[in-house]
């Protein structure tokens, strides 16, 4: 079990760090009964730097982007600062964007363990934010990306669009992102080819491929994890009465070095030498026109990414 001092250590570094909690701020913790020590963590320490702290449980969601029940988004539009350890993530929701279009500083921590929490708010963010600005002025510029992986992937997305920084920095006033972090990442106008995703938490466990025509799943593979994937996928599609949750929603490059592959998508993502593409809401993008009751992330190990023609990353090794 990791110890309480180091628990405390990971809140206190979010919260100041990453957050810049301010005495005598409005601090609010959403969380499920499953995160219990994660969230108390937090709580303590917010109330030891002198913030009006609250925390609030409740039950599970079902998928990635699914709302928090009403109370939850009305206390997160009343708070300064939202930190949210839950099992579903709750970063591409309306409850999410109204908080931050309040005010609020909103930190997502979905599926969390406590070792990534530990570990991977130990990173050195004063150098993950300056990677992570490297590989932002690159993917913003960019209007085409080709990736390609050993495990199968030759994929073709249209990218012009404006990206974003998730560095962990989140003193801004409407400022969001996941913690621990550590991406750089922007919504897709469209893609085609074939998507073999390595690792999708417990969805795909081996690789699987996924045919994608016009932005949209147009095929899946088979295997045990196709199917889990496609069930995902047509849950979702019934409960928005629409195809967007086949969209393609999110390229991004992962930039955090002390993450490492877990089978935790949170953590997953942000693994130096990986990229993700997501599929289904991508409202919370710049440009992003898809939304959806699900976002979820796809990982890709190894990838070789050109931008633009230039090969920028080899084999999940960068190249400039």
């Amino acid at each position: 079990m990791i110890s309480e001092k180091k628990m405390t250590q990971a809140a206190h570094t979010a919260l100041t760090q990453c957050l810049g909690l301010k005495e005598n701020e409005k601090l609010l913790i959403v969380t499920n009964p499953e995160f219990e020590r994660i969230g108390q963590a937090l709580y303590n320490e917010g109330l030891r730097l002198g913030a009006q702290a609250a925390l609030l449980y409740y039950p599970s969601g079902s998928m990635n982007g699914e709302e928090p029940p009403p109370l939850i988004a009305n206390a997160m539009m009343k708070s300064d600062v939202v930190i949210a350890p839950t099992v579903s993530s709750i970063t591409h929701t309306r409850a999410r964007r109204q908080a931050c279009k309040a005010g609020a500083r909103v930190a997502t921590m979905p599926g969390i363990t406590e070792d990534f929490f530990v570990r991977g708010l130990s990173a050195d963010y004063k150098e993950l934010r300056t990677f992570t600005a490297k590989m932002f002025k690159l993917l913003d510029t960019a209007r085409v990306a080709h990736v390609t992986s050993p495990s199968g992937t030759n994929l073709v997305l249209d990218i012009n669009n404006r990206a974003r920084v998730s560095d962990g920095d989140l003193r801004l006033r409407g400022a969001y992102s996941n913690l621990p972090t550590g991406e750089t990442e922007l919504a897709p106008k469209n893609a085609k080819g074939i998507l073999v995703v390595d690792r999708c938490g417990d969805y795909i466990t081996t690789p699987t491929w996924l045919e994608i025509e016009k932005g949209h799943i147009v095929r899946y593979d088979g295997s045990a994890s196709g199917r889990r994937f496609k069930r995902l996928i047509n849950e979702a599609k019934k409960r928005d009465g629409n195809g967007r949750a086949s969209f393609v929603a999110e390229f991004a490059i992962g930039t955090n070095k002390k993450a490492k592959v877990t089978g935790v998508i949170l953590e997953d993502e942000k693994v130096f030498g990986t990229c993700h593409i997501a599929f289904g809401d991508n409202t919370s993008y710049s440009g992003g026109k898809n939304p959806s009751t699900l976002h979820i992330d796809t990982i890709v190990f190894k990838p070789t990414i050109a931008l633009d023609g230039q090969t920028i990353m080899k084999g999940g090794k960068l190249t400039i």
